[in-house]
């Protein structure tokens, strides 16, 4: 039998949203959002991230205030689709609510934007639709960290402008105060909700909102935000879309290397070394500055050559190393030639593979030792008797 998490809608201003989540045990936690538009103070918002922290810590759910109905139906099917990915590590949950049947009148079309490149070639290629842009402080820039926030937040406005497009800030400790508090994987299991939190409550002027694909539909991994769960997020009020599945990364650079806006505002490093804008030097950046090249384009965010002692350097994962692979051969298409970056690439991928032939070495000579201690304890005691 699960636990129960509760949680308690707070009274805030038409800017603020806040919930008091009590878990298991007493403890609590106050997650808050704030905005420079009005934002919806219903429990519904709430639904999506409280679903994955209690299926992931097999805890029920119970709110005191009523849920879109729209949204509850959702979720249902959403557990379903988490439940198919992570058998072992998601559980069935029951959600407790009021349910009731939402009414906004909100008309725009807002797509997330950080800056990165998955939302700017949506923000370009959607312009037609999309009313409003919006970026979040509290995500991949932690709440905590306000001078690269500014820094981030300054040239989102600026590219906003010149898209032409208002834009819409929000700042959350949604993760800062709860989800990493719960440890819950901000990649694989949390981001998802966390943005359609964000879309929900931004339903008084929003119908639409999209959220940027992470990859393209020939090269779908499970994922945060995925095609297959993104939408059921949706209420009553606010769609849910999981946008430019038809293009893969390097497709979308290439589109973003013939706008000017892009590649004077791009932000891709989330490791941000030094404080800086993109450090140049993970491995976000690299792969980055390898599509770039492979569409022989150049952003005044990412100066400079590829650096060969940091590529060389960087420690990857195998999900790293396919990106990379893809990167050089797009600049082999493209007949760009850059032997010390292959060759940089290699040293990196070997030293990837040479990790994970340790890593199973120490856990086969772990099995052995324990074999043979097990042995020899039943050896002595064939001797004793």
């Amino acid at each position: 039998m699960s636990s129960q998490m509760t949680v308690h809608v707070e009274d805030t201003d038409a800017h603020l949203i806040a919930a008091r989540i009590v878990m298991p045990l007493g403890a609590a936690a106050l997650a808050t959002t704030a905005s420079n538009y009005e934002l919806d103070h219903s429990a519904t918002p709430w639904l999506p991230p409280m679903l994955v922290a209690g299926m992931r810590k097999n805890w029920s759910i119970a709110f005191d205030s009523p849920v879109d109905s729209t949204a509850l139906r959702g979720a249902s099917a959403a557990q379903k689709v988490f439940l198919d990915w992570h058998p072992r590590r998601f559980h069935e949950i029951s959600v407790s609510a009021k349910p009731f049947d939402a009414m906004s009148d909100g008309r725009g079309v807002g797509c997330f934007f950080s800056g990165g490149v998955d939302s700017f070639y949506s923000a370009i290629t959607q312009s037609d639709r999309i009313t409003h842009l919006i970026f979040v402080h509290g995500f991949d820039i932690s709440a905590r960290n306000e001078d690269l926030a500014g820094r981030a937040l300054a040239s989102a406005r600026v590219a906003a402008a010149e898209l032409g497009k208002p834009l819409i800030e929000v700042k959350t400790t949604l993760r800062s105060a709860f989800g990493d508090r719960l440890l819950l994987d901000w990649g694989y299991d949390f981001h998802g909700a966390a943005l359609a939190h964000v879309a929900l409550a931004l339903s008084r002027h929003l119908r639409t909102v999209l959220i940027p694909s992470s990859n393209s539909r020939w090269d779908q991994v499970i994922w945060g935000s995925h095609p297959d769960l993104d939408p059921l997020w949706s209420s009553g009020s606010v769609t849910v879309e999981h946008d430019a599945l038809d293009e893969d990364r390097l497709g979308k650079l290439r589109r973003l290397g013939t706008d000017e806006t892009a590649m004077k505002h791009l932000r891709v490093c989330w490791e941000n070394r030094d404080g800086r804008f993109n450090c140049g030097v993970c491995v976000k950046c690299i792969r980055t500055k390898i599509g770039l090249a492979a569409a022989s384009a150049e952003s005044v965010a990412l100066p400079g050559p590829i650096d060969l002692d940091a590529v060389s350097s960087l420690l990857l994962t195998n999900r790293d190393c396919h990106h990379l692979r893809n990167g050089l051969a797009a600049m082999a298409d493209a007949g760009v030639t850059d032997e010390g970056v292959v060759a940089a690439v290699d040293v990196a991928i070997r030293r990837r593979h040479w990790r994970q032939a340790r890593s199973y070495l120490r856990r086969v000579r772990s099995v052995t030792i324990d074999f043979m201690q097990i042995r020899r304890r039943l050896q002595v005691g064939d001797t004793v008797r």
